[in-house]
């Protein structure tokens, strides 16, 4: 993959994941040290001025919890 391509597929990424977010009604969220120091690498690396690790984190799991919304409910009930 060339250059050029990704930096388009990194624009994507900060454009949808890295962007500053405000977050109202928090709620505190434990991970490991390690996956800690992965997220802020990735936030303070290429993340946007004034993105966060916490709202990273709540983009990329509203968009996990979106996409497995149907199969979560058939497993409820299973």
């Amino acid at each position: 993959m060339d250059n050029s391509k990704y930096r388009e597929r990194l624009a994507r990424f900060q454009r949808k994941y890295l962007q500053p977010i405000r977050i109202s009604h928090r709620k505190a969220v434990y991970v490991s040290e390690e996956t800690q120091r992965r997220l802020d690498f990735v936030v303070r690396k290429i993340g946007e001025q004034g993105a966060s690790i916490s709202g990273y984190v709540e983009l990329v799991l509203q968009e996990y919890l979106d996409r497995y919304k149907e199969e979560v409910e058939v497993w409820r009930k299973l």
